[in-house]
């Protein structure tokens, strides 16, 4: 199966690099950018102007009350939108969830604390603040310990998704779940964002470009494409492990923990 997956990628580099492609994922890029665009715009349209939602700090005491429902709306979400895409219900490999849980929060939280860094030594301001639970000047969230595990699970369900659904084999490869992982990022936060803001008239996190009224941002694009082949390389590589699944997975988890306690 590993090798398979490895000749699969190898092939859609080299189609990546065909012109035709390359178009066809910009007009995709572009049409995803306007669709973004209409659905928030039309969000703040709804809750701020039509709602008068006004949108406020969220009392820490009210954080666990947040993470609790945040979770319970998400992890069937995102399940049952999973197996929608593979057209049939979705088995869990439990041991295996853990490892890509855990490794995509260790690696997700430090990923956004550098970029976040970055951001500001070469643009003078942050890409991001978080406001919900902020940590690091806001740049990361102890949201995060629960967030980044779920969207591990949404990438665990995908993954299975894709390899279950025979209509889905052109996009079984490496450099096609690179791109609509960073495009599926982006529609998520904008999901979380009105989540948010119509339950708790706050945003988890806000992004300080304007573009798309603070929900995401295109600018966050090419560093979640970048983010999303690693996220693709360390896949390849966690398919090749063949035990201690379950104890990797719990070592990277706690490794983030410990992580959000020092930067707190």
């Amino acid at each position: 199966m590993v090798e398979i997956t490895i000749m699969q990628n190898n092939n859609s580099l080299k189609k990546v690099l065909n012109p035709a492609y390359l178009m066809r994922a910009l007009l995709f890029l572009i049409a995803c950018y306007i669709i973004f665009g209409v659905v928030t715009h039309f969000s703040w349209w709804l809750l701020i102007e039509k709602a008068d939602i006004k949108i406020t700090s969220l009392d820490p005491q009210y954080w666990p009350e947040y993470i609790i429902v945040f979770v319970l709306f998400f992890l069937p979400l995102l399940y049952l939108f999973c197996s929608f895409v593979a057209k049939k219900i979705l088995p869990i490999h439990f041991p295996k969830l853990v490892l890509y849980m855990g490794c995509t929060f260790f690696g997700a939280m430090w990923f956004e604390i550098i970029l976040d860094t970055l951001f500001v030594k070469f643009m003078g301001e942050p890409g991001w603040l978080y406001k919900v639970w902020p940590i690091h000047q806001g740049y990361t969230s102890g949201v995060g310990m629960f967030m980044w595990p779920l969207y591990g699970f949404f990438v665990y369900c995908m993954n299975s998704a894709i390899e279950t659904n025979p209509r889905l084999v052109n996009i079984n490869n490496g450099a096609a779940k690179t791109y609509l992982y960073a495009l599926d990022a982006m529609a998520l936060e904008i999901l979380t964002n009105i989540f948010s803001i119509l339950l708790y008239s706050t945003y988890l996190f806000y992004y300080l470009p304007d573009d798309l009224l603070h929900f995401t941002t295109i600018q966050i694009f090419i560093p979640y494409l970048s983010a999303c082949g690693l996220g693709a390389a360390l896949s390849l590589f966690l398919e090749r492990l063949k035990k201690n699944h379950f104890i990797i997975g719990l070592s990277f988890y706690l490794a983030g923990v410990v992580s959000l306690c020092w930067l707190a």
